[in-house]
């Protein structure tokens, strides 16, 4: 072995031991790498020290995909590292000393993923071998379900074989598991068997013997045989410092070496593939047959059956363009005309080919087809032009556009129009090839390709792409571009900015009339002339030629265009099998026939990646392959032009830090979303299904947008992405058994008191004064328990960069006063806390936010202002225990309570002041919409309150238009409030018995706060001197299903059979449960309730109206009853029972 100083490398293929130093950048002094690799038996062996450290970038690389790379290193880690520096030198000496052949492999030298070769079971086809596909996986994961395949070209799964390195950062002991399910499996590490497993029909779990693997780059090697579908082969592995997790591609490469010579193939039929599709070529090239039978004979003589080429269509997604009825009301009629000569000269990646010629037919083709659209959609679209003087309003929406442009997210998959400038590391970065990359299929782009949006100003007037920009799906319902969820106002702001790019070039005018006459054009295309036309004016017979040449240069095929409400029939050019037989270029050709063939903007290798795939194209299965599109969805809808998956794609760093920087957020430290590696193991189906196609996000704070394409497109997806995994979609949630000190333990632990996720996380739609996280109170929504707890184990090797701190450290959590630090424990007990959803009662610690802030603190506080849905005459009312209350002084009646921090007062003051204050908390109990007592002088009907919903008489607001005058009496008066020694608020108010009569009702309220461990409520203690022969009534709560009861005494609940048992049960001695929205319970109970009260029931469609009835006397009377109402988020029998201990 050599020694060598710090800036030597050297190496030297004929001798036994190779042994290289090299200086790396990221790697404080002292400075020294030493790798050494020994070629034992089949595999290469690797000691490394020190190991690898992290990138500096947040970002993780997309070059490298080993642990190392992007992690943020615990000062534990680094410590161990430096320590073992010298047991390595040792080691690496040890282990490059022998004799024997040595190869070095450098963490650089190896690709991302691991080489996969699939194959059909042997015999599956009997006049030819079974075919087999090789492709770059990012992990060891296969799920097929009945009817399904890896991939369109394999009729089923006989065996599947991974290839490549795994590298271990840490040596020590490791484990290897297997989720399998009919099927074989066996792992080898360098050469050595560490698991082996068989499984039938019931899916199973394996594990494989502990194994003692030291630091370094290590030959993986994972073989399946598949029995039989439904099949499961999902590869684990766990070691030092880490709890059981997916091998995913952080750990894995591979040498190019390690590609089989079908490889290249197999990567240049992907790109054909997916060219095909993007280009949208069945739109022309249909099948003749859609069913079987080809007929054969001359230049189909090879032709595959026509049920293969019909299969090949089916599987092909479908990239239809934009529909073009009504287009001139869109575009220029120049711009149009420019379009239609060249269109990758105003937009490089469009499509579209060139159909028209340079030469005169050429100009009078594109000159019909501009006046066909002019006349089918009115008068020319008139040119805009900005204002020579810009006002304010102006300026600040460009400016407001300019923003939404970053901050939405459009920067990300369209280039600004000048390119922005890479920083050093981009610079560094070397770029993948295509065969290199995981999800780039092959093609020159890559995983994360850019769009430029050419010179929009030159196309279209500002109002017209702000139509566009609310809903492009309405005329791109092919998905290319996808709905961004902007508001109209944003719409506009961002089309005025992005029609400020303008080329002088382009007229936008009709362009000049044609020397050919259009009637020649009907002979070139051999048409006849329609009926009457020498009697058509120049423009319509214009017009006309243009409409026959819709068809015959087959612009129906791909846009779908209305005549009269009907759209023309598309046609097919030359059926595809005819395309798949054929031996002549076509389309492909290097030099098409101008004006005759479609020119496309090919390169030499997509031009031979679409034949190549198209000689292999009737070759397809039967079978579905809901993995293999999910994984061409990834770059089909650009999903890593913002997100990470593998190390591919991502918002590149200079424009993440342009959008934190505009991002309006407070503390969003980072605004990229979430990475999808592991996505299919995190996620649960149904917060997919709802992020996909329903706008939903984890942090609706940031200004970043989730694109919305459509279930037509991505609708099977929220099923898809797990199977990438290896993953069955799940929509389970964990249950743990609920109790009020296992929840009240939760709450404890992710308050400031316990771990202090609130110190970064949201809680219940409550901003934290910290770093932003996403709401804790929605995870339930959003992932499962497996992730969860692993995620606290191991935030950095899950997510490279993340300022997540590891809350479990070595099998303990690093909060030791609860549960004795047990960390299963723990995740249980935030779960079962976490579980009450939205609703939940807040932690303890919540700080405020910035503003003009209310804060109570030893005394309640009361403040006279606006506030929402109150009315003009609202009172705050803030309690220390962190519950609040808002009074309505007009309609005397409380009318919600909320819990958490109380008021910002700021909207009320700023700028021109009057708007309502912003409450700091979720409300958890709002009151009927109306005044809740009533009097009548018969008992068996209650008063109907719901005509006092626009009653002035009872408080009701005047409606504003028409504006009138109220004069007629009033039947509720506010007498003011009082407050007691503790600064405890008690409101007085009166009610009329009837309309007209002196009789009132004197009712004194006096509300509190109740907290506990899993609810929240409030307390309405009333007191009243009501007049005798009548009846008062309470109106308590409203609900939209029936009602249950509960036994006080035994706790024992059932529901309420209002027909069977009647309508009325004693006030006492029950508790009235009431659904409540999102799957809470609100929980009355009545105290000191005078004898005879009773719980009233009003049915009202599924639901009803829940009141107390007291009984009347026969002279004037005073009296008084607590109510108390709880709010559960959850309505579980469990917690039902210890409310209120």
């Amino acid at each position: 072995m050599h020694h060598t100083c710090h800036t030597t490398r050297w190496a030297a293929s004929s001798h036994p031991a190779i042994f290289r130093a090299e200086r790396t950048r990221r790697m404080p002094p002292p400075s020294l790498r030493i790798a050494c690799h020994a070629t034992l038996g089949s595999g290469h062996r690797r000691v490394e020290w020190p190991p690898p450290l992290p990138a500096e970038s947040s970002e993780p690389p997309r070059n490298r995909r080993f642990a190392a790379s992007g992690d943020r290193p615990s000062l534990q880690s680094l410590r161990r590292s430096w320590s073992a520096w010298g047991a390595g030198l040792l080691m690496a000496g040890l282990l490059c000393g022998g004799s024997g052949p040595l190869a070095a492999v450098e963490p650089a030298e190896l690709k991302p993923g691991l080489v996969a070769t699939y194959q059909e079971p042997a015999g599956s086809r009997k006049e030819e071998p079974p075919r087999s596909v090789v492709r770059l996986e990012s992990t060891v994961a296969v799920l097929l379900d009945r009817g399904e395949t890896v991939h369109p070209r394999l009729e089923a799964l006989g065996s599947a074989r991974w290839l490549g390195y795994v590298n271990v950062v840490r040596g020590g002991n490791y484990r290897f598991s297997a989720t399998i399910r009919h099927g074989t499996v066996v792992v080898q590490v360098e050469g050595k068997e560490v698991l082996r497993g068989q499984a039938g029909e019931q899916e199973m779990t394996i594990q494989g013997p502990e194994v003692s693997l030291g630091g370094g780059v290590r030959l993986l090697e994972v073989a399946w045989t598949c029995h039989s579908t439904p099949t499961r082969c999902t590869l684990w592995w766990e070691g030092p410092g880490f709890i059981r997790e997916p091998l995913n591609g952080h750990y894995l490469g591979h040498l190019p070496s390690q590609r089989p010579t079908q490889f290249r193939a197999n990567v240049q039929r992907e790109q054909g593939r997916f060219l095909f599709e993007e280009l949208a070529c069945i739109r022309c090239h249909r099948p003749a047959q859609e069913g079987g039978g080809a007929q054969r004979g001359g230049e189909e003589k090879n032709a595959p059956p026509a049920s293969a080429a019909a299969l090949l269509a089916q599987s092909l997604a479908d990239r239809s363009g934009p529909k073009l009825t009504n287009l001139g009301r869109r575009v220029y009629a120049g711009w149009l005309d420019r379009w239609l000569d060249n269109p990758q000269k105003l937009r490089p990646q469009a499509a579209m080919p060139r159909l028209f010629g340079e030469d005169a037919v050429g100009q009078a083709e594109r000159y019909a087809l501009i006046q066909f659209f002019l006349q089918q959609a009115g008068p020319p679209l008139p040119q805009f032009r900005p204002p020579l003087l810009a006002n304010n309003e102006w300026k600040q929406s460009i400016h407001r556009g300019q923003t939404l442009f970053f901050v939405t997210g459009c920067a990300a998959c369209h280039q600004e129009q000048k390119a922005a400038e890479k920083n050093e590391e981009e610079e560094a970065r070397e770029p993948l090839r295509p065969e290199d990359s995981l999800y780039g299929l092959g093609t020159s782009a890559g995983a994360a390709p850019k769009y430029v949006l050419g010179s929009l100003g030159s196309k279209t007037r500002p109002e017209v792409l702000a139509e566009y920009l609310r809903n492009p799906l309405a005329l791109h319902p092919s998905g290319r571009m996808p709905q961004m969820q902007l508001q109209p106002q944003e719409a506009t702001d961002l089309a005025r900015f992005l029609c400020l790019e303008r080329d002088d070039s382009i007229p936008a005018d009709l362009p000049p009339l044609p020397s050919l006459a259009p009637q020649k054009l009907f002979a070139l295309h051999g048409q006849r002339l329609p009926d009457g036309w020498e009697q058509l004016p120049a423009e319509k017979q214009w017009g006309a030629a243009g409409e026959m040449l819709l068809t015959a240069k087959g612009c129906v095929n791909c846009h779908e265009i209305e005549i009269h409400g009907k759209p023309l029939p598309a046609r097919i050019a030359v059926p595809l099998e005819r395309v798949l037989a054929a031996r002549q270029p076509g389309c492909l050709s290097e030099q098409p026939n101008p004006g005759r063939e479609p020119r496309y903007a090919l390169t030499p290798e997509q031009r031979q990646a679409l034949q190549a795939f198209l000689r292999d194209g009737g070759q397809v299965s039967t079978a579905r392959s809901p993995a293999y599109r999910a994984r061409v969805a990834l770059r089909r809808y650009g999903c890593l032009n913002c997100h990470v998956r593998d190390g591919e794609g991502g918002i590149p760093n200079p424009l993440a830090e342009r959008m934190r920087l505009l991002e309006k957020a407070e503390n969003a430290d980072d605004i990229r979303p979430p990475v999808l590696t592991g996505i299919g193991h995190k996620a649960r189906r149904s917060w997919l299904q709802a992020v996909l196609l329903e706008g939903q996000r984890a942090r609706p704070w940031m200004q970043l947008r989730m694109p919305q394409y459509g279930a037509d497109h991505v609708g099977t997806l929220p099923d898809a992405l797990p199977r990438l995994e290896g993953m069955p979609p799940d929509d389970e949630v964990r249950k743990v058994p609920l109790s009020t000190e296992l929840v009240a333990q939760g709450r404890q632990i992710i308050g400031k008191s316990g771990l202090g996720c609130i110190s970064c996380h949201d809680i219940s739609g409550i901003a934290n004064p910290g770093t932003r996280g996403p709401d804790l109170a929605t995870i339930q929504q959003r992932v499962r328990y497996d992730w969860y707890e692993r995620w606290l184990h191991q935030p950095l090797r899950m997510a490279p960069g993340t300022r997540m701190p590891q809350a479990f450290v070595d099998g303990q959590s690093t909060l030791k006063t609860a549960f004795g630090g047990n960390p299963q424990a723990q995740a249980q007990a935030m779960w079962a806390y976490l579980s009450l959803g939205p609703g939940l009662p807040l932690p303890e610690g919540l700080e405020p936010p910035k503003g003009l802030i209310l804060a109570v603190r030893e005394r309640p506080e009361l403040l006279r202002t606006f506030l929402p849905e109150t009315g003009a005459r609202a009172i705050a009312i803030g309690y220390p225990q962190g519950v609040h209350l808002a009074f309505s002084a007009e309609q005397c009646r409380l009318v919600y309570a909320w819990s958490g921090n109380f008021l910002d007062a700021s909207p009320v003051w700023n700028n021109r002041g009057g708007a309502p204050a912003k409450l700091l908390g979720p409300k958890f109990w709002t009151a009927p919409p109306v005044h809740p007592w009533g009097w009548t002088s018969s008992g068996a009907e209650p008063p109907p309150f719901e005509k006092r919903l626009h009653d002035p008489a009872w408080g009701a607001p005047l409606p504003q238009e028409p504006p009138r005058v109220y004069s007629g009496p009033r039947l509720v008066r506010f007498d003011g409030y009082s407050l007691d020694a503790q600064g405890r608020p008690a409101f007085r108010y009166a009610i009329q018995t009837e309309a007209g009569n002196k009789e009132e009702v004197h009712i004194t309220e006096t509300p509190a706060p109740l907290r506990s461990a899993v609810a929240t409520g409030l307390a309405r203690q009333f007191h009243w001197d009501a007049p005798p022969q009548g009846t008062l009534w309470f109106l308590a709560a409203t609900a939209s299903g029936p009602p249950r009861v509960q036994e006080t005494a035994t706790g024992r609940i059932r529901p309420w059979n209002v027909s069977s048992e009647g309508a009325e049960l004693a006030a006492t001695g029950w508790r009235v449960l009431l659904p409540q929205s999102g799957g809470g319970v609100l929980a009355l109970e009545a105290h000191q309730a005078p004898p005879g009260t009773c719980w009233h029931w009003v049915k009202q469609n599924n639901g009803g109206s829940l009141l107390l009835r007291f009984p009347p006397q026969q002279q004037r009377w005073q009296g008084q009853i607590t109510v108390a109402i709880w709010s559960l988020p959850r309505d579980e029998d469990a917690l039902l029972r210890d409310l209120g201990k």
